[in-house]
């Protein structure tokens, strides 16, 4: 089911839903304490509020004053990151030359199979983590209340249809309003602080988990297949497991790949994963196109970047006529079966004619270059920048070294050294022509400063066409291991790291797939180990909903620092711009802070509709 299908599907539940529930108001069949605003509705009660006060006793209120005044300090200074968060997605949505998927219209809505981040498969953990998160944040606010003498008059919670979607507590406006600066504060972070803290604790009940019971099963993971390629010609489909090749056991996708290039022709895997018993299928492998990228490139300065969009290099201006899922059967002539025959047939010529079974096409055979630096060496070097034109500019050749595909340019720079000189062949428009580079350094490492795109001229091939899913990889950022390449090591990277795992798939040199949790699929990657392992699927179910538990936790945390009413950051905004007005001696500091919230509002939901808007400015 597609996120289209499941948005209507979940439509007409709403309406249907809504409809029942507004007939029954009007007809007076429902309790007083069950509200109905269209979609919405509310339980709200005055019962369980003497748990309120128990907890706000004499005995702990120097505690939770103690902790929530830490909070504040904390709310703060996540305010200001917020609001430097925020400024800069409505820069970078307004400046980036296409959309991304994080600010796809769907993903504001937290609905599982809707949203791209949130699986349906998830669902039930996501919807604990949220009810989790939810009435934590409004139960504090309550609790604190008391604490400083505010009444509390009801608490409630909200349904979307019958979908929990938040919670509320009823803190009498007048006592609020005659609270102290610091009263109010602690108040209003007192939801950010007890969510920062439910986070903390469910990570760290999740790492122990997954340190001690779970592990990556050996192979190569399954994470989707390409139309027509060999793999989908055997049957192979995502939450396989590809555990050997003609008998000899996989450890994972280097060695599965080192395995396939020492044989030639068809192949036998040993395949498990959601299939009841491992089997054996037969690979017939043939070299199969998987994208033909045409237009402008996408990417970092420097090179390759494997989740660009762009295009393929023909000698003759023309557009690369391959598409994805022909087989190459040849290269000028001569047979190939496999990725290293196709490699070496494009290893001794830059000018290659590629052969399928229903025609040809001659191209370049290099690595296209979408963009130049206008600042960088290879412009210093007099290079032009093709703008765009994957023809305009192929690199064939560097120190010396055959460039076939954006691969061979990455591993070759990655020999060199920032400040050498070396040697650079390229196809300009047509035209061969070298050049001397000095080499630039970002971090320590050589750039040429160009943007490239994948492949062979922008045309991706494959004798396998499967697309492995990083179990292992994700396994270890949730034990908090190093990230092996993009974030860095330190504790706040690892932390980063975790937090970005369900849309780590979008973030170039960090992962090539999100993770949403042990479920469907790609709980067959993983096994449970240790003592636990005679509760089975209990532990994946445990592990999800304490990873969605803290995640969401995080998130509503995080999210209510931004400095926007009705969020806890507008308030806590608010009351600090009041105190340090009337500590400067203005005449109506309330003015000020009001004003202040306001404009902040203001600034902020301009900022978020431009982020939701760019996927449709032209």
């Amino acid at each position: 089911m597609d996120a289209l299908t499941t948005l209507l599907l979940l439509g007409l539940i709403v309406a249907g839903a809504t409809a029942v529930a507004m007939a029954l108001e009007a007809r007076g069949r429902l309790p007083a304490w069950v509200g109905v605003w269209g979609p919405v509705v509310t339980l709200e009660t005055e019962n369980g509020l003497g748990a309120l006060d128990r907890l706000a006793r004499p005995r702990y209120r120097r505690f939770w004053r103690r902790w929530t005044s830490a909070g504040v300090a904390v709310s703060l200074s996540l305010l200001v990151v917020m609001t430097a968060v925020v400024l800069f997605a409505a820069y970078v949505a307004l400046t980036r030359e296409a959309a991304t998927q994080v600010n796809q219209p769907r993903n504001v809505l937290a609905i599982p199979g809707v949203n791209d981040f949130l699986p349906l498969a998830a669902t039930p953990a996501i919807l604990v983590g949220l009810a989790v998160a939810v009435v934590v944040h409004e139960f504090s606010h309550g609790l604190l209340a008391r604490v400083e003498g505010v009444a509390v008059e009801s608490a409630g919670l909200i349904f979307l249809a019958f979908t929990p979607f938040g919670a509320f507590v009823g803190i009498d406006e007048d006592d609020e309003t005659a609270a102290s600066t610091a009263d109010r504060n602690r108040i209003y972070a007192a939801g950010i602080a007890n969510n920062l803290a439910v986070a903390l604790v469910a990570f760290l009940a999740l790492f122990l988990l997954v340190s001690t019971s779970i592990a990556a099963v050996s192979g190569v993971a399954v994470g989707g297949v390409y139309p027509e390629t060999p793999a989908d010609r055997a049957g192979l489909e995502r939450g396989d497991v590809v555990t050997a090749v003609d008998g000899r056991p996989i450890g994972d996708a280097d060695d599965l790949r080192a395995t396939l290039d020492a044989t030639d022709g068809s192949v036998e895997l040993t395949v498990a994963g959601d299939r009841d018993d491992a089997e054996t299928v037969t690979l017939e492998r043939s070299v199969v196109v998987t994208s033909t990228l045409e237009g402008t490139g996408a990417g970092a300065n420097g090179v390759a970047n494997d989740s660009s969009d762009a295009g393929t290099g023909s000698t003759d201006g023309e557009p690369n006529a391959l598409e994805p899922g022909e087989t190459i059967t040849a290269v000028d002539g001569t047979s190939v079966r496999t990725e290293c025959e196709f490699r070496a047939a494009l290893e001794n010529r830059t000018v290659a004619t590629l052969e399928t079974e229903d025609g040809s096409t001659t191209v370049v055979a290099g690595a296209a270059v979408a963009a130049v630096d206008a600042d960088g060496p290879l412009a210093a070097a007099g290079v032009p920048d093709p703008d765009g034109d994957l023809r305009a500019l192929v690199v064939t050749r560097l120190d010396g070294e055959r460039i076939v595909d954006s691969d061979d340019l990455l591993e070759t720079l990655a020999e060199t050294s920032p400040g050498e000189t070396v040697s650079l062949e390229a196809v300009v428009d047509g035209e061969r022509r070298a050049y001397a580079v000095t080499l630039g350094d970002r971090n320590g490492e050589a750039v040429l400063g160009i943007t490239t795109v994948p492949g062979t001229s922008g045309t991706t091939v494959t004798d396998l066409g499967v697309d492995p899913y990083p179990s292992a990889q994700h396994l270890g950022i949730l034990r908090g291991q190093p990230v092996a390449d993009g974030l860095g090591s330190s504790p706040v990277a690892r932390g980063f790291a975790a937090f970005a795992l369900p849309f780590a798939g979008l973030i170039d040199g960090f992962s090539t797939a999100n993770f949403g949790g042990f479920v469907g699929p790609v709980a067959g990657f993983y096994a449970v180990t240790g003592p636990l392992s005679v509760l089975g699927g209990g532990v994946f179910a445990a592990a999800n909903v304490l990873f969605w538990t803290w995640w969401l936790n995080l998130l509503v945390g995080v999210f209510n620092c931004i400095p926007c009413y009705p969020l806890d950051g507008g308030k806590l905004l608010r009351t600090t711009v009041e105190a340090a007005g009337s500590r400067a001696g203005l005449e109506r500091p309330d003015r000020a802070a009001t004003a202040a919230m306001v404009g902040a509002s203001a600034v902020v939901v301009v900022a978020i509709l431009l982020v939701l808007s760019s996927p449709f400015l032209g």
